[in-house]
């Protein structure tokens, strides 16, 4: 079987990525990939398979997206298409709704987080969710990655009449070792080397909702905490002045984008996350595999991953709730260690070898076998 995937915007040949397309080789189909690759920075020649570019657009409502539609018409007819793996709200969509046209069968969906969830506003609780269930009859099998997704799918109807399927994430690398001066990465970064350092990871936009670790400084009222949040995006400039307003400019640290994070991580005593929306964090993964107490948001995906052993989980809205678990963690290094520890062995089932093995279960279920590769 030639088999397409379909995805949004694509920068690099991540290992998520990877992980989703491997298991179809296994089996011994051929895979062809379309998303949009307009910035991508990968070496074409290290994806070992074709890439078409569409011109599809996160917006749903983006004229692009009817451009996209034929593209992937054209596409399904250029390979002679047999089966779809699809992910992502717009692609998944258009995806499903173009093997519609051509009548292919089997097509998979892969959701990394419906759009749907609890806490979501109206519109995507009920236009959404429709559009979802609509979709279902196009939809041959149904991958999740949350709990919350997976008990959602249970009242979707899929073409194959197959119950959804749940697997642990796009798979991360684990056992990541991390050889660094600690005193001097700190220096780097301009933190004293007794504070105690929460690092965050992620785009600066509201819903990452870097605000409310800074509200949550200003509660503390502790000079020896510091905070670094890596990334980059439009909220970076209101960041700084509320930092400045609540007299927290020292002790709040822009990194901007980071290629050393496993290095960043190594020299904090906590990690946080506290988006309004998630699928499967990986940047928690990561921090989990290296040894570190994790607080975080009381949403999807965020507590698949944080339990009690782990961290501890807070409303988003509350940097009150937020402060109260640093000070617990600042106030007993003995909690953070054996919290590290468990997170350590929790993010084993989350390796990217398990998640590998997972999927090609379900995809030898769906697609089978290449007759020819036995």
């Amino acid at each position: 079987m030639r088999i397409l995937i379909v995805s949004n915007k694509v920068k690099t040949y991540a290992l998520g990525f990877q992980n989703a397309a491997l298991p179809i080789l296994q089996l011994g189909h051929e895979v062809v990939w379309a998303a949009d690759f307009s910035k991508l920075s990968t070496d074409r020649g290290e994806i070992p398979y074709p890439i078409e570019r569409i011109s599809i657009n996160t917006n749903p409502l983006n004229q692009d997206n009817r451009k996209a539609y034929k593209q992937l018409l054209d596409i399904i007819e250029k390979y002679k298409i047999d089966g779809v793996v699809c992910s992502t709200p717009i692609g998944g969509a258009l995806a499903r709704l173009a093997a519609k046209k051509k009548k292919i069968s089997p097509v998979i969906y892969a959701a990394h987080g419906f759009l749907f969830f609890k806490g979501a506003p109206f519109i995507n609780r009920t236009v959404y969710k429709w559009e979802e269930k609509i979709l279902a009859h196009f939809t041959d099998a149904l991958i999740t990655i949350t709990d919350e997704d997976y008990q959602a799918a249970q009242g979707l109807k899929l073409r194959s009449g197959r119950k959804p399927y749940l697997v642990h994430g796009a798979g991360v690398n684990i056992g990541v070792k991390v050889n660094v001066d600690k005193q001097q990465k700190r220096r780097e970064l301009d933190i004293p080397e007794d504070a105690f350092v929460i690092v965050s990871a992620g785009e600066l936009n509201k819903n990452k909702n870097t605000e409310v670790i800074i509200r949550a400084l200003s509660e503390m009222k502790k000079q020896s905490v510091h905070y670094i949040a890596c990334g980059v995006g439009p909220e970076e400039d209101n960041l700084r002045q509320l930092a400045e307003k609540l007299k927290v400019t020292g002790q709040f640290h822009l990194a901007g984008y980071r290629t050393d994070m496993p290095e960043i991580l190594s020299i904090a005593d906590a990690f946080t996350m506290m988006s309004f929306r998630e699928g499967m964090p990986r940047a928690v993964l990561e921090a989990m595999d290296l040894g570190l107490p994790c607080v975080g948001s009381d949403t999807r995906g965020i507590r698949d991953l944080i339990d009690e052993e782990g961290g501890f989980i807070c409303n988003p809205n509350d940097p009150c709730a937020f402060a109260a678990a640093f000070r617990k963690l600042m106030d007993d290094p003995e909690m953070r260690k054996q919290m590290g520890e468990h997170n350590r062995g929790k993010v084993q089932m989350y390796s990217s070898d398990v998640v590998k093995k997972e999927l090609y279960e379900i995809y030898k279920e769906v697609f089978g076998v290449n007759e020819y590769c036995k």
